[in-house]
């Protein structure tokens, strides 16, 4: 292969990793364990852009260190549950949970999620990812499903986990409970009316504005702030809701807003979350307008059975016809809608499974504070959620595909049968209890038909990892895990969650690290999204530029922030993978078998140390998940420390095969194709495999990280002098437009610290191609007059239309002849029109010409040294 082709070598070398089980997670092995507790990708379709980078920069952890000599385990895994499926097979098939079979539902779903994970797998491998099948796991999985069923056994023999009747966020399209941590919320623009309530006296009428009319059926008091002068005299009397004339009473809150509305406002069950905590203050009735379908109840009178944004149109315009709204103003109101399918939800009270929280935010706070977060400021994200949670953790949802809540209920005393944990994973709505009637009353059991909230199964995957419940000297010796990668977007939920879980059912926390990395932006800047239509798919620029160079481009996203794309980065990337394999090519031909150490010369003493810097300071950054940084350190050193300098500078002594100059290049070579590694995983094996049986491992994946040597302070200035010498020289030459080959008659580096070069001059003099080269205190120069330079700002305006002529004689003559007597009394020109006059040395600059030993030379600064260039 004459120049490095990325697509045929990087699916050359996926084959050849997956035959190796080069990432299998050796189980007998003593060596120290790092473990990623890999967030399982949702089987809901293929990798998008925003995938393809985040699961690249979990790799580099995961490859880094295995390089250091970790065992590491990084499962491969895929999240096969939860709402997300089933409205996208209800979507596709045209189905509701209430037109099919809940078990041929369930199987639809299946199906459907299970279909798109072999091609995830083969994207993921396709993408260099280092994730190990032999600790493979999917969420629906029964074995998987085991481990959450006994997670909430624990936590409801504990007392951590209770069935209530509460008020819960609901969506009407998914038809469920939700938890805090899945409502989202939008802007939406909607109707303030401002509605006419009589007094129930008969005396007047007040005016309360709301932007949800058709909750009036449930209006269970009034409220006004007791500070507000206007309605001071209403606390305490009597009002009729219109339309349904229920008497409800008026009431002072501070918590009231005089200067939204009218200042009035009416409380109903439940509008909002403000409703729901005047609700709970004051112990209020809680009276259902809305049913789990988002329709309207019985409560609601002629409206009832209407979906409730029907309802709301209905009741406005007949509140509108009979003068009852006398006023309406459009509203901005932030909307909490669902996360899944983007429904706005409603509060309802349900029955529900709740797990604890509220009793335990201090103990999360303090379990977090035990964590390593890169970067840290994202734990401010867990700790202002956790500081914001008003409510337990709602955990049972009315679906069907995920994990069914393991227990059975009697509907006569509302006893509760949970299930034994050796029979877990069951499905309660088929397996029938081990109880044959209630113990309680005698009465017939049923299977609970809720399932568990998705963060229920997705909380517990460091326990599964570690093989809690199925292994307990695995689990003492892999618990907690090293690194939990993940989105800034789920810290309130996985991490949350997880954290909360696992000090609850462990008293530890879950891992030592956790990695937060942002979103992937459109190259706009705005989010991707379908709905936008600008969602990026990354196959198309694998096939075009590779999988190194687009995990390249991963490298230059620093953890906690969102990117914008940049195609520019991929395309630089595949510059640098083929600059990287064409240079291991040149070493290749002088590097022949494993050079032994031997005493260095100077300028490799000078890139030694310079490597072993660079060394410690990428180590350093890889150990802070910093790829962004270590990556450019990589690269600048690579790219123009090492190869446009030091490559070039010792080309001469590869062809002289000098021991000290092989050894360097091997040393160097080999330490930047392993820091590059765990970042450009492909084309670094591909290059290292002319090395690799002289550094003794079949793979650089499985090799040893490089070790630091000496650092030589004393070296890298003399080497850092003698690159910037080179460097100024070749500048020159460009400035010329001289071939950087054409060769030189002569160079002198003159000045106090010419001598620091001592030991370089062939170095120097091969790489600039000159014949001579000395080092000298002082120059040995002479300085002839070149040029006589008229001042044309003084001369135009002196001597004006004579101007021309007297610069045309000036230019005629003998600039040294010129030189002398202007360092008299100045030059004497006879004009044609028989004046004469005086140019004096104001009026003219003489430009000198710097000669050795009567040739011409050109110099230059280098620092506080002289160059002196004869060609």
């Amino acid at each position: 292969m004459a120049q490095y082709e990325a697509i045929p070598t990087e699916r050359k070398w996926q084959k050849q990793w997956k035959d190796w089980e080069l990432y299998k997670f050796d189980q007998e092995s003593d060596a120290p364990v790092y473990s990623v507790d890999n967030p399982p990708r949702y089987a809901s379709g293929a990798l998008h852009l925003g995938h393809a980078t985040g699961y690249s920069l979990i790799d580099f952890a995961a490859r880094y260190h295995r390089q250091r000599g970790f065992n590491v385990m990084f499962p491969l895994c895929f999240d096969v549950n939860g709402t997300p499926v089933e409205v996208r097979v209800e979507k596709k098939f045209g189905i509701n949970k209430y037109s099919v079979p809940r078990q041929k539902y369930i199987e639809m779903c299946e199906e459907y999620a299970n279909s798109f994970i072999e091609s995830m797998t083969q994207q993921f491998e396709i993408l260099g990812e280092s994730m190990d099948p032999s600790v493979y796991y999917q969420t629906d999985a029964p074995y998987y499903r085991r481990i959450t069923q006994i997670s909430f056994l624990k936590m409801l023999e504990k007392g951590l986990a209770y069935k209530g009747e509460y008020p819960v966020n609901w969506c009407p399209r998914c038809i469920t409970a939700l938890a805090d941590a899945e409502v989202e919320y939008d802007q939406n623009i909607t109707k303030l009316n401002y509605v006419k309530f009589h007094l129930a006296d008969g005396t007047g009428h007040i005016v309360i504005a709301t932007t949800r009319p058709e909750l009036i059926c449930t209006c269970q008091t009034i409220a006004v702030h007791p500070n507000d002068e206007r309605y001071r005299d209403l606390v305490g009397k009597d009002i009729l809701t219109p339309v349904f004339d229920k008497k409800v009473q008026v009431i002072a809150d501070e918590k009231v807003d005089p200067a939204f509305g009218s200042g009035i406002v009416m409380i109903c069950t439940i509008g909002d979350k403000t409703d729901l905590e005047w609700v709970m203050k004051y112990k209020l009735p809680l009276e259902k307008g809305i049913d789990e379908e988002g329709r309207m109840t019985e409560l609601a009178g002629p409206y009832q059975g209407m979906p409730v944004k029907d309802a709301r149109a209905k009741i406005t315009e007949d509140l509108l016809a009979s003068g009852t709204i006398i006023k309406q103003e459009e509203q901005q109101q932030n909307r909490s809608i669902c996360w899944r399918c983007h429904t706005p939800i409603e509060f309802l009270q349900v029955k529900q499974w709740f797990v604890k929280i509220m009793d335990f935010k201090k103990e999360v706070l303090e379990k977090a504070d035990e964590i390593q977060w890169f970067p840290e400021f994202m734990k401010v994200r867990l700790q202002d959620w956790v500081n914001s949670l008003q409510w337990d953790w709602v955990v049972s949802r009315q679906r069907y595909f995920a994990t069914p809540i393991p227990v059975w209920e009697c509907p006569e005393c509302g006893y509760v049968l949970p299930a034994r944990e050796e029979d877990c994973y069951i499905d309660p709505t088929i397996t029938q209890p081990y109880e044959e009637r209630c113990p309680k009353c005698g009465g017939e059991l049923k299977g609970c038909p809720d399932v568990f909230d998705t963060w229920m199964d997705s909380s517990v995957s460091p326990l599964y990892n570690t093989f809690w419940k199925r292994d307990d000297e695995k689990f003492k010796r892999l618990y907690p895990m090293s690194l939990r990668p993940q989105s800034h977007d789920i810290i309130r939920t996985w991490a949350f969650y997880t954290i909360l879980r696992e000090h609850l059912l462990t008293g530890q926390k879950p891992w030592e690290h956790i990695m937060i990395h942002g979103f992937i932006m459109a190259p706009d800047g705005t989010p991707m999204h379908t709905s936008l239509g600008n969602v990026i798919d990354p196959m198309p620029l694998l096939e075009t530029y590779g999988a190194d160079a687009l995990r390249y481009y991963a490298c230059t996203c620093s953890l906690g922030e969102d990117h914008a794309f940049r195609e520019r980065d991929v395309v630089h990337g595949k510059k640098l993978c083929t600059k990287m394999w064409n240079l291991g090519k040149l070493i290749e031909m002088t590097v022949t078998e494993r050079p032994e150490p031997v005493q260095l010369k100077p300028i490799d003493r000078w890139i030694m140390s310079r490597y072993s810097k660079v060394l410690g300071t990428v180590t350093e950054h890889f150990e802070q998940y910093n790829f962004d940084k270590a990556m450019r350190e990589i690269e600048n050193f690579a790219w123009k420390e090492f190869a446009d300098h030091y490559v070039e500078m010792t080309k001469y002594r590869t062809r002289e095969k000098d021991p000290s100059v092989r050894y360097t290049l091997y040393t160097v070579y080999l330490g930047i194709l392993k820091m590059m590694a765990p970042m450009l995983p492909h084309v670094t094996e591909d290059a290292y495999q002319a090395f690799a049986k002289m550094d003794g491992s079949r793979s650089i994946h499985t090799s040893k990280w490089p070790e630091p040597g000496r650092i030589d302070e004393e070296a890298e200035r003399k080497g850092e002098l003698t690159k910037e010498v080179i460097a100024a020289i070749r500048t020159w030459k460009a400035e010329k437009k001289f071939p950087l080959n054409k060769e030189l008659a002569r160079v002198e580096v003159v000045g106090k610290d010419a001598h620091l070069l001592k030991g370089y001059e062939k170095d120097i003099a091969q790489t600039v191609r000159a014949e001579v080269l000395e080092l000298l205190e002082e120059a040995h120069l002479d300085s002839f007059p070149a040029v006589i330079k008229p001042v044309h700002a003084k001369l135009g305006p002196l001597f004006k239309n004579r101007a021309k002529e007297i610069v045309g004689q000036l230019a005629t003559m003998d600039p040294a002849e010129a030189l002398a007597l202007l360092e008299r009394d100045g030059i004497d020109l006879l004009l044609n029109d028989g004046r004469t006059v005086r140019i004096t040395k104001d009026l003219v600059e003489v430009a000198c010409e710097l000669q050795y030993q009567g040739k011409a030379v050109d110099t230059m600064q280098v620092g506080d040294l002289l160059l002196v260039i004869e060609t």
